[in-house]
């Protein structure tokens, strides 16, 4: 059996190059994910307090507040590398009532695993459950960390998918309060 041409080879991969190219070149700028929430309304929320005895907090709650909502989990690895960084904002905005910080637990492992981690690196912000999966769908998020913000006018103005740094989230928060969008 005689081995294929060079022309042969190359006629090949064209045929699928060229399509995926195509393909993949048709598909910039279109984000099909979290992003595509920028500009528009806050998802409507209403979800579960940890430990809060039966409290909720919800979109409508928080409106006339600028606020961060990191979605997040006691196992993922970036989370807990964006960690000093949330803790850091929470403290610079601690006596600011115009600014919050809220985390939202998503796909939760086990509360026991969550009330764990939130004691031993004391989480001081509010904490939500997501049970249904409602909020991860409504944000369209991708994974974790994901953090979402959100003007006084309840009008997401920035999304950041993975780790973020104290400079970023402040830099999101003021935005977020100009009712500046990224």
């Amino acid at each position: 059996m005689k081995a294929p041409s060079t022309r042969t080879i190359v006629t090949a991969l064209l045929v699928v190059v060229i399509p995926l190219g195509v393909l993949l070149a048709s598909q910039i700028g279109t984000d099909r994910g979290a992003g595509e929430l920028v500009g528009k309304p806050v998802p409507s929320f209403d979800l579960p307090v940890l430990d809060g005895g039966g409290a909720r907090l919800s979109n409508v709650d928080l409106e006339g507040t600028t606020y961060l909502l990191n979605f997040w989990n006691d196992w993922c690895v970036p989370c807990r590398q964006e960690h000093p960084s949330l803790v850091e904002f929470h403290e610079s905005h601690a006596d600011d009532p115009n600014v919050r910080l809220i985390g939202i637990v998503r796909d939760e492992n086990s509360l026991d695993d969550i009330r764990e981690y939130v004691e031993r690196e004391g989480v001081a912000w509010t904490v939500l459950l997501d049970p249904d999966g409602s909020a991860k769908v409504g944000f369209r998020t991708t994974g974790q960390p994901e953090t979402f913000a959100v003007g006084p006018d309840g009008i997401v103005r920035d999304v950041h998918l993975g780790p973020a740094t104290f400079v970023l989230l402040e830099s999101m928060a003021a935005a977020a309060a100009a009712g500046v969008s990224s």
